[in-house]
Order: C-alpha cells, then sequence, then structure tokens
C-alpha cells in the first residue's frame, strides 16, 4: 500500500476500517515502542569485530532486523569461517544487550508512551517482540511504562518459533482472549508482516529512520510514525 500524508482522508478511511471489530493491538518493540535497534547492532557488532568481522550498519538494519536473518544470515553472506558457534555468539550479544537494557541506555520512542497511554483507552494491549522479555520490562521500567501492557512476550527458549512465523502473535492473542481475527499488529519489520498475516491478523507498518527504504507494500497500512497513526484514531 502506498505511504500517504498527514490527515490524508484515505488513510484515515483505511485505518478505521481495520480498527473496526479489533480489540486488542498487538506491538512489536524494538524500532517501534524502544530506540533500540542501534544497541542490538552495537551488541551483534561488538561480538563479530572480537571474530575480525565488522558488520555493515546499513546491511544490518535490512538483514538482521527487517528479515530477521540474524547471526547465521550474516555468517551465510560472507562465508565467514569463524572458531566459534553461532549459539555461543548470540549468548554473547545477549550478555552485552542486556547490560544496556539495565543500566537505562536505552529509550522509548518520545511518542511511545502517550501512545500505549492512547492505546490502552481502547483496546487490550500485548507487546510480541523477538527481545527477552526481561530486557523489555527494563527498558518499559526505565521509561515509567510497564504498567500500561497488559501481556508481554519475549523471545521463547522453548518450542515457539520466531518471526516470520506466527506463533508469538498467536500467543498474545491467546493471552488477551482475544480471536486472532480481533487483533491488530503494528510493527516496523518485514518479518513481522508476514507473521502477522499468517496469524490472521492485519498489520501496520510504522516507519523509522532505519526502515524507510525497505518494501512494506504486503502490510495492510503504512503511517510515517506513532504521532500520525494517533492522529488519525
Amino acid at each position: 500500500m502506498k505511504k500517504t500524508g498527514a490527515m490524508d482522508p484515505q488513510l484515515k478511511t483505511r485505518l478505521t476500517s481495520l480498527l473496526d471489530g479489533c480489540e486488542g493491538v498487538i506491538l512489536d518493540f524494538d524500532g517501534l515502542i524502544a530506540d533500540s535497534e542501534p544497541f542490538h547492532y552495537k551488541a551483534y557488532n561488538t561480538v563479530f569485530e572480537r571474530y575480525g568481522h565488522s558488520i555493515d550498519a546499513d546491511e544490518y538494519w535490512v538483514e538482521f532486523t527487517s528479515k530477521g536473518k540474524g547471526i547465521q544470515g550474516e555468517i551465510e553472506r560472507y562465508n565467514l569461517k569463524l572458531d566459534i558457534r553461532p549459539e555461543a555468539m548470540r549468548e554473547q550479544k545477549f550478555e552485552l544487550y542486556s547490560e544496556f537494557c539495565s543500566n537505562g541506555d536505552i529509550r522509548l520512542f518520545p511518542d511511545a508512551r502517550r501512545f500505549m497511554e492512547t492505546m490502552k483507552q481502547r483496546f487490550k494491549l500485548a507487546i510480541a517482540s523477538g527481545s527477552w522479555e526481561h530486557d523489555i520490562r527494563a527498558i518499559l521500567r526505565h521509561g515509567e511504562a510497564e504498567h500500561l501492557v497488559e501481556t508481554i512476550l519475549g523471545k521463547s527458549p522453548g518450542t515457539r518459533r520466531e518471526k516470520p512465523a506466527p506463533d508469538i502473535f498467536l500467543q498474545a492473542a491467546e493471552q488477551l482472549g482475544l480471536a486472532p481475527e480481533r487483533c491488530l499488529v503494528m510493527e516496523d519489520a518485514l518479518k513481522g508482516v508476514h507473521a502477522a498475516h499468517d496469524a490472521g491478523m492485519s498489520c501496520v507498518i510504522v516507519l523509522n529512520p532505519l526502515n524507510r527504504n525497505i518494501d512494506f507494500s504486503q502490510a495492510d497500512l503504512i503511517v510515517s510514525s506513532l504521532a500520525e497513526f494517533m492522529d488519525h484514531l
């Protein structure tokens, strides 16, 4: 769908249609609510540099973040021969990133708290993210916003598949006590669009400085910011 300008009547009509019958809104977190993607990049890059490879920042936003290819994708793209398993690299990354979260280095986007306060008045809210729940909660606590979200789902060490699989969105709907078709997903990544649609949910993409050059034509709606979304409510 073509992105339209602020207060565009067609955009407002489309959003009204998407919210008709909606009872729950499921939010991604990194890049949507929290300005955390630069810190994910910093943690990943620090680990790779320990083994002689640097991650291209522009490529990272597409391959790691939006497509969700992660460490294994980086290794395959560059045919890296590293003396460490991807799982061990991932653990190092988790440790570095958690320090950023617990130290309060990562902030919510300027409109995020007001957005969640506004949405909570009309909908049940859930966060469904690929980050660990304890990291999500740490960032929300520093932003004084943890109480605004009814359900928080993060990375699971069990059998739940990660996005672009629909598992986490389906579980969020279940925990909210809602049928999937009664939920709207808000995302900033391609893997989230695919996961939402496979879960039987509509998906709104919110643009940010890092994802503006990605083709989100498969999304049901594209808005330029959380503020624009609220303007249309």
